[in-house]
């Protein structure tokens, strides 16, 4: 063989030698979990829930842990990632932790062409995993807001959670993340029932 040829072949082999030694990428997705009913009432208020505006740092599908709790140091895990983006898999679960809202008779992902009588927003502050030397935690922070069609803003609140995890697999931690921002919407209905009483008494 010429030298050229040669080179060409072991870097071929060198290639496919290499292939079985890459690790598999993992997807996760954050799905509703249809935890209350979704039948609409016959009244109240139809929402729409927009698409989430994501901070910077998790506007990617690879997902981040932070290296000590409020450190200015994070990575990225490189085999670990999204299946869709922040923005398009949080108004699925969003309107289905809310569905049943008294004073709702509809809710869920913005539609084109429906006329919607308010809009539930959304801001990712943070939503990550933090490993520090006593054990790792997940972190999920969001600034939420329901705003009249006419722009009139009937509710905000921050929605702040963290939570211990069992494990230290990825696996574990997307699935606590999903359980917090479940339990922090749980937790805003009163608040959020009352601000669209409100809303329909206007």
């Amino acid at each position: 063989m010429r030298p050229a040829v040669l080179v060409a072949a072991a870097i071929l082999a060198l290639a496919c030698c290499g292939c079985g030694s890459v690790p598999q990428t993992h997807y996760y997705v954050l799905e509703p979990q249809d935890l209350f009913s979704t039948a609409p009432s016959g009244t109240g208020l139809n929402i729409g829930v927009e698409t989430f505006q994501v901070d910077p740092l998790y506007d990617q599908d690879r997902i981040v842990y932070r290296m000590g709790q409020d450190s200015a140091e994070v990575g990225f895990y490189a085999y670990h990632r999204w299946a869709a983006p922040l923005s398009r898999m949080l108004p699925g679960v969003v309107a289905a932790a809310l569905s049943g809202l008294d004073g709702v008779e509809s809710i869920g992902p913005v539609a084109d062409g429906r006329d919607y009588d308010a809009y539930f927003r959304g801001r990712v502050l943070a939503f990550e995993e933090i490993d520090t030397p006593e054990g790792e935690r997940i972190l999920v922070r969001l600034l939420l807001t329901l705003q009249a069609d006419d722009g009139t803003e009937l509710w905000v609140e921050i929605l702040d959670r963290e939570a211990a995890l069992t494990t230290g697999e990825v696996r574990d931690a997307v699935e606590r993340m999903r359980e917090a921002l479940e339990e922090g919407l749980r937790a805003a209905r009163p608040g959020l029932e009352r601000a669209l009483r409100q809303a329909r008494g206007r």
